[in-house]
């Protein structure tokens, strides 16, 4: 049996994210970051927001870790009233994020070094970030961003659209 491998998609492009942003109507955007049926998309978006309920105080202080447009924020519990900051390479899922959610701060930057403070954040939040980053770069870029988040977050809370993943907690090193 032959298997054809696809080539790695340029991640880190700004112009990949505004060219895949283009092509979505609004009632569709999910397909700028995952293309799957929008059933499958609302299924991913339930089996995520219980994993919130589950690991998301209410006075956690969360990073939105390749926020896109904030989606993140559609999900979390209800309770919850923490610090927020959600961080995108694209400007202009920041800028959609912004236009969604107004009341919330957003910053157009890159995972590999981030302008924050050392263990600012209780929480990393990443949906779907370390499979993206390992099949499109490789495997010394994802250790790079992952050490930067652990440097900035308390955990690290990796969700995926992959149906059988659960989800999974990355304790922060004790200091």
């Amino acid at each position: 049996m032959w298997t054809v491998s696809k080539p790695p998609e340029p991640i880190l492009s700004t112009d990949y994210w505004k060219d895949r942003l283009a092509v979505q109507g609004r009632n569709e955007r999910h397909k700028a970051i995952f293309i799957t049926p929008k059933e499958n998309w609302d299924a991913i978006a339930e089996k995520h927001r219980t994993i919130l309920a589950q690991h998301v105080h209410p006075e956690h202080s969360v990073l939105d870790a390749g926020c896109a447009w904030g989606r993140l924020l559609d999900l979390m519990p209800t309770d919850w009233r923490g610090f927020y900051l959600g961080v995108d390479l694209s400007p202009d899922f920041v800028d959609l994020a912004k236009q969604e959610h107004p009341e919330r701060p957003f910053l157009v930057g890159d995972l590999r070094g981030l302008p924050l403070t050392d263990d600012m954040f209780d929480l990393a939040v990443l949906i779907s970030i370390r499979p993206m980053v390992r099949r499109n770069l490789d495997e010394e870029t994802w250790e790079v961003m992952r050490a930067e988040l652990r440097r900035v977050c308390r955990r690290l809370l990796y969700l995926e659209y992959d149906p059988l993943d659960e989800g999974s907690v990355e304790q922060g090193e004790t200091k």
